[in-house]
């Protein structure tokens, strides 16, 4: 979960980052900068949908192991 967590937070960190630079400065056109928040929100969910996966398949494997589930 932590991988994953770190991912998000990368992501969104970068994004933040990006946009606050295109605020001040506007060094990319207004169609790249929407393309590259479209591309980081789409990593961000995948990367949070795949840790809540994980994390989710990891506890039930727990608790199938410490049998608590049939």
């Amino acid at each position: 979960m932590r991988a994953g967590a770190l991912v998000c937070l990368l992501v969104f960190v970068g994004w933040v980052a990006l946009a606050l630079v295109q605020l001040w400065f506007a060094p990319l056109s207004g169609e790249l900068f929407f393309k590259l928040t479209v591309t980081a929100g789409a990593l961000f969910i995948v990367a949070l949908a795949i840790t809540l996966v994980v994390n989710e398949y990891g506890r039930n494997k727990r608790l199938k192991d410490g049998g608590y589930l049939d």
